[in-house]
């Protein structure tokens, strides 16, 4: 008998000891009076091996449904294909119609019933794909239909008068419905990007020339109210960002757009509807009845109050009236967003939005001032503004009851103010440079430097790039000031311009010293280290500066003087520092 004939054998009887095993441990678990004779086993059969457990089935394996979101989340080439053509189509209907308006083929009448009908036909076919199982492809086709849409009730109501400029707006509204309410019905965000992207390029791509600010001023406030009914309709759409900073950034910049070019005669009636789209704005950005808490909401409110106080500016020098009188407006928006901080608190369930209400309130209190005095004192006040956002962004990283999505758009609301800090004083340092007369530290320019430079150090604490960029800044600034304010003090005394330069070079000299002196007694690893490598720098900006600016004068005299001074400075840091290591040395 062969080897494998026996293996098999034994396997066989392997299997047939354990079926045996496993029929009398059944048997056993039965009642006894269901037990018949020929049921009951002999006790002898025993299993001579252990029973081998039961393997459990394998489930069986299922098709793998992927959510719209995974589904949409990868672009490709068709999508991009798809977004081009929809770009090319609406494109071409433009031309078409253009050209159909040359060449006399078709009426008015007829060429706006062909949009519409193309329009329709294109925006009810997107909707099937969009509810169906290509959401993004069906959004790609929407700006084509949407885009077609608008234009035409656009030209139909405002360039040829075939329907009421009423019944144009209407019509708008109606497709920026349509795009919300598909994005709304489908939980997915690209039909209202389309909606809102078709609505605010089509009265600036499509544009026949002439002064129509009034009605594209009126028009968007009405693509605003209809984008607000997404959100409380279907309940979702406040953490939809890209939505939202279309809705709020693109508006906007069309009503600058509009306030730019008015003429005087109607300045008066886009003041009054630039306070509607102010209400429109803070609608859409807090969302006062909507669950859902929204996102990034401090961030866009900031933007839309210093936008409409500066456009409220221009508007209200078109209208000729007096400067001074602009200060109430300010305070008025200084008084809304006081009023804003109980009810906000309320709507965010916290006080992740009363420090940037607050900051925009005082900013406004602050900025009213120089309105009503002299425009000269703007610089100080928006450094007051640049360190108050530094302090706040401090504030809010110590507290957990601030989101990270609201700090960081502190952050940035600081940084961005603080490099418009540092630009003032760039500018403001650079007039008064030769400009003889200016009082040595008691100058705007000095307290702009101060304030620019606190700002930048409450900022550098935060970490990251952020500190290297804030301790940077920091150091140009102070430096670069207090130079430039011990050369004036030179030149205030009476000394001369060389005198001037070399007060600069003792001063660089003096800081790179101390800085780095400094750093030899820090145990702090990256303040340590950027200490040491900025007073290096500065030593060597002190020495270049002597050796290339200030030894190239003829006064021979204050040449020897700066000389020692800068040798000086070098020796006694050199000894100081000598001193500090063999002190270190002797405590260990």
């Amino acid at each position: 008998m062969s080897e494998s004939t026996t293996d098999i054998q034994e396997r066989l009887r392997h299997l047939e000891e354990q079926v045996a095993w496993l029929v009398a441990r059944a048997k056993a678990t039965l009642p006894p009076e269901d037990a018949s004779p020929h049921d009951k086993t002999d006790p002898g059969l025993a299993p001579l091996a252990p029973p081998i457990p039961p393997v459990p089935p394998r489930p069986p394996i299922l098709p793998r449904v992927t959510p719209v979101s995974d589904r949409t989340s990868a672009p490709s080439p068709i999508l991009l294909i798809a977004a081009i053509g929809a770009v090319i189509f609406l494109l071409g209907a433009v031309f078409f119609l253009h050209l159909a308006i040359q060449r006399g083929w078709i009426g008015p009448e007829m060429r706006f019933v062909l949009g519409l009908v193309v329009g329709c036909a294109l925006a009810a076919g997107s909707a099937l794909m969009v509810l169906g199982r290509s959401p993004q492809l069906g959004s790609c086709i929407l700006l084509a239909g949407l885009g077609t849409l608008m234009f035409t009730l656009r030209w139909g109501s405002i360039n040829q008068g075939l329907i009421p400029v009423g019944l144009g707006f209407a019509g708008s509204a109606v497709a920026a419905i349509f795009a919300g309410g598909l994005a709304g019905r489908a939980r997915f965000a690209p039909p209202l990007w389309v909606g809102l992207l078709a609505g605010l390029l089509t009265p600036l791509v499509f544009s026949q020339g002439g002064h129509h600010e009034i009605a594209l001023t009126l028009y968007l406030a009405v693509l605003v109210g209809a984008a607000l009914l997404v959100p409380y309709v279907s309940g979702i759409g406040a953490r939809w960002g890209v939505a939202r900073w279309m809705a709020v950034v693109g508006t906007w910049a069309l009503v600058a757009l509009s306030c730019g070019e008015v003429q005087a005669a109607d300045a008066g009636s886009l003041m009054a509807l630039l306070a509607l789209h102010y209400v429109l704005a803070g609608i859409w950005i807090w969302l006062p009845r909507q669950e859902e808490r929204p996102s990034s909401p401090t961030l866009l409110w900031f933007l839309v109050s210093l936008t409409a106080t500066s456009l409220a500016w221009v508007l209200w020098k078109k209208l000729h009236l007096a400067h001074e009188w602009f200060c109430a407006q300010v305070l008025l928006v200084a008084a809304i967003n006081l009023g804003l901080v109980k009810p906000l608190r309320e709507r965010l369930e916290g006080h992740s939005a009363d420090l940037g209400l607050l900051v925009l309130a005082g900013g406004h209190l602050a900025l009213a001032v120089p309105i009503a005095l002299d425009w000269k004192w703007v610089g100080l006040l928006w450094g007051l503004f640049a360190l108050g956002l530094a302090w706040a962004v401090e504030y809010a990283s110590e507290h957990p009851d601030w989101e990270k999505e609201e700090l960081r758009s502190l952050m940035l609301l600081a940084v961005g103010m603080s490099v418009l800090a540092t630009l003032t004083w760039m500018v403001h340092a650079t007039q008064l440079f030769e400009r003889s007369g200016v009082t040595p530290f008691l100058n705007r320019a000095f307290g702009e430097a101060v304030l620019a430079t606190l700002a930048w150090g409450l900022l550098a604490r935060r970490g990251g790039g952020l500190r290297a960029l804030g301790f940077i800044l920091l150091e140009l600034i102070a430096n670069i000031a207090l130079a430039l304010e011990v050369s004036r003090g030179v030149r205030w005394a009476g000394g001369t311009g060389l005198g001037a330069s070399i007060s600069m070079t003792l001063v660089w000299a003096a800081s790179g010293a101390v800085q780095w002196l400094k750093s030899l007694s820090l145990d702090v690893e990256g303040l340590r280290m950027g200490l040491a490598i900025a007073g290096y720098t500065w030593l060597g900006i002190a020495s270049l500066k002597l050796i290339l600016v200030d030894m190239s004068e003829v006064d021979a005299i204050l040449r020897a003087l700066a000389f020692l001074g800068v040798g000086v400075i070098f020796l006694v840091a050199a000894l100081t520092a000598n001193r500090i290591r063999l002190a270190r040395k002797e405590g260990e």
